[in-house]
């Protein structure tokens, strides 16, 4: 029987941005939260003492930068997650080989698949063992060999 249940581990986007006032990872405050402060700090300003325009654009240039490469690395792992989930129902019926939590050595075929938000579940002849665990994968038909 091949069990497949989806959590909150798979295509899971908590935390990306969704808009202009979308929370980024920039200790939560969005693009319109830190225009707003921009905006602010131009209105207090000392007027004796200006701030320096080139300065405050390329902060905000690098602010922007930071934050565009956060959202790109964030898309990656969600990525990388999706692909080990797809993997992990494709070992439904297959042979495999793993390592225990418990430090031994787990030998059988793959029954079923869960998934967590640390990543996807083996059900190996009744003992669960994370995904990246698994150290040999073989054909349904190829016989178990000691590793």
């Amino acid at each position: 029987m091949t069990t497949i249940s989806s959590g909150a581990g798979i295509g899971a986007t908590a935390g990306l941005p969704t808009g202009d006032g979308a929370l980024s990872a920039l200790g939560g405050m969005g693009s319109g939260g830190f225009l707003e402060l921009m905006v602010a700090q131009l209105r207090y300003q000392n007027p004796m003492a200006p701030s320096d325009p080139s300065a405050m654009m390329m902060q905000t240039a690098q602010l922007a930068q930071l934050d565009a490469i956060q959202q790109l690395a964030s898309l990656q792992r969600r990525d990388l997650g999706l692909q080990n989930a797809v993997a992990a129902a494709g070992l439904v019926g297959t042979t495999v080989n793993a390592l225990a939590t418990d430090g031994g050595t787990v030998q059988g075929v793959v029954d079923a698949v869960r998934y967590t938000t640390l990543g996807p579940v083996l059900d190996i002849g009744g003992q669960e063992v994370p995904f990246d665990h698994v150290t040999e994968i073989r054909k349904p038909d190829a016989p178990i060999t000691d590793a």
